[in-house]
């Protein structure tokens, strides 16, 4: 009797702390990943989710990450949130308590828990990046080994290239510009795309017209922030979104 009552108070007490993944709904994992996990045993398709500089729960767009999320679970992913912010307790990606290398590092840690579930197909293993999560994405190719990495594909949205150095592994990367983004340049993301060991593998996408945060549907069309324009357009969203759905297709 003792020995069931204490089964049954270990099974409440992992549920209440979110231990549990269970299937359809979005849960904690047991390292603090917000996860969200497709019906069925799996094994799925991954994606590890790193935000812009706002966090997950930005301002501007609040539920932008968890209706994502929810478009790749509705197609069989597991998703998970890497929350650089939400694990040094920092608002954003100007606080002095973080950097983009926190950031890359957290997503290899993230992909390795993936790798390690049962649910999880280790061959598909994808990491999705927005702004500096983008080049957060983009570091862990040029500072990390391939098999470190464990993941097998790489999305950057709209991402800072700028500080990022060419990458010597070798896997599929895609990355999303707006055309008419002031605060991130293509350039530099063709250059260091051309420098890299495999720039045949390497798609860059540019959608005319498109400012920063261009998928962001909680945006307006243009709004000035304090680091420049952003504002979501429609057309370079869907086509952005059927481009991700292409790269990931490649993979099966």
């Amino acid at each position: 009797m003792r020995t069931r009552c204490a089964a049954s108070i270990a099974v409440l007490l992992s549920v209440g702390l979110g231990l549990l993944l269970l299937p359809g709904s979005a849960q904690t994992s047991p390292e603090a990943y917000r996860t969200f996990r497709p019906d069925g045993p799996g094994p799925h398709p991954s994606v590890a989710f790193v935000p812009g500089c706002g966090g997950f729960a930005s301002s501007m767009a609040p539920r932008h990450y968890e209706r994502v999320a929810e478009q790749f679970r509705a197609r069989g992913y597991v998703v998970i949130f890497v929350d650089p912010f939400g694990r040094r307790s920092v608002k954003g990606c100007t606080d002095p308590g973080v950097t983009v290398w926190d950031a890359a590092k957290d997503l290899v840690s993230a992909a390795a828990w993936l790798k390690s579930q049962p649910f999880v197909d280790q061959a598909r293993i994808t990491a999705v990046g927005w702004g500096w999560g983008g080049a957060a994405v983009l570091t862990d190719l040029a500072d990390y080994a391939e098999e470190q990495l464990v993941f097998s594909r790489a999305i950057a949205y709209y991402p800072n290239c700028q500080r990022v150095r060419p990458w010597k592994v070798r896997l599929p990367v895609l990355i999303l510009l707006g055309g008419d983004d002031d605060m991130v340049r293509a350039a530099p993301c063709h250059e260091v795309a051309k420098q890299s060991a495999a720039p045949a593998m390497v798609k860059i996408v540019v959608y005319p017209g498109a400012q920063n945060s261009f998928d962001m549907s909680e945006l307006p069309a243009k709004s000035k922030t304090g680091f420049g324009t952003v504002g979501y357009h429609p057309q370079a969203a869907a086509a952005a979104w059927e481009e991700v759905q292409r790269f990931l297709r490649v993979a099966r």
